[in-house]
């Protein structure tokens, strides 16, 4: 009998380890191009053991992803960069009311292509050919970039060489693939380039904002998440790649 039940116990080990395999979903998380940076970061730190934390970050404009998760996109995490998008699915069921949290106030930053810092005016000169910005219909960073140039009283002479990209990282991509002379985009994505800060009080606030989407299959894992997020070790993250709290 002891032989027969010791033959039995690796089959049983088996059948075991792969149930819990199976008990670990994976959690997708829609996040807006400008967390494209600090996103592989935040899940480091959020798995410590990777191979039993199946995170998956998926990129990309805040309005279509909105879009994709108003389609029923099989999400389970929204990370906003325009809290009015997570506002509007909360109020038609696509994400879990409650579940709504400010996570991080986004800041801008303006960076040239010849790697060298310019002083905000030569925007208006013709050391500037072209200007790309985060399109304003679709990214709230293209609404304080405007909101920042005509506070600066530039957005006159800028207005006419604005190249205009879908999100902040493609407003990145403009400039270093030589098709725009600078860019005003997410400061987040300018660490450790030599790009300078906008006053924040130059435009409206940033504000971000998270959300449990309410078709969530993973709902266990997406509340442990946006938990991690919104603590120290986070917010901690978030503010090393130019976020602020936003409380």
């Amino acid at each position: 009998m002891s032989g027969r039940l010791s033959s039995l116990l690796p089959m049983s080990f088996l059948f075991f380890s792969l149930s819990t395999m199976a008990q670990v979903k994976t959690l997708t998380v829609a996040a807006a191009s400008d967390l494209s940076a600090v996103g592989p970061e935040l899940k480091a730190a959020f798995c410590r053991s990777p191979e039993n934390c199946p995170v998956r970050l998926v990129n990309g404009s805040s309005s279509v992803l909105a879009q994709q998760i108003d389609q029923a996109a099989q999400f389970d995490l929204f990370l906003s960069a325009n809290a009015a998008y997570v506002d509007h699915l909360a109020s038609n069921g696509r994400i879990v009311p409650s579940s709504v949290k400010p996570y991080a106030v986004g800041r801008l930053g303006v960076l040239w292509r010849d790697g060298k810092k310019h002083p905000l005016r030569e925007l208006g000169t013709p050391a500037a050919k072209y200007v790309a910005l985060p399109n304003p219909k679709l990214a709230p960073y293209g609404v304080a970039a405007q909101q920042a140039l005509e506070y600066a009283g530039l957005w006159g002479m800028v207005q006419s060489k604005v190249v205009y990209a879908e999100n902040v990282r493609q407003a990145l991509q403009l400039t270093e693939s030589g098709n725009a002379d600078a860019v005003i985009t997410s400061d987040s994505l300018l660490q450790g380039k030599d790009a300078d800060l906008i006053p924040a009080d130059w435009h409206q606030p940033i504000v971000q904002k998270a959300g449990i989407v309410a078709a969530t299959q993973n709902r266990a894992g997406a509340q442990s998440f946006l938990e991690f997020l919104l603590g120290p070790a986070g917010q901690a993250i978030l503010a090393k790649y130019g976020f602020s709290k936003p409380w």
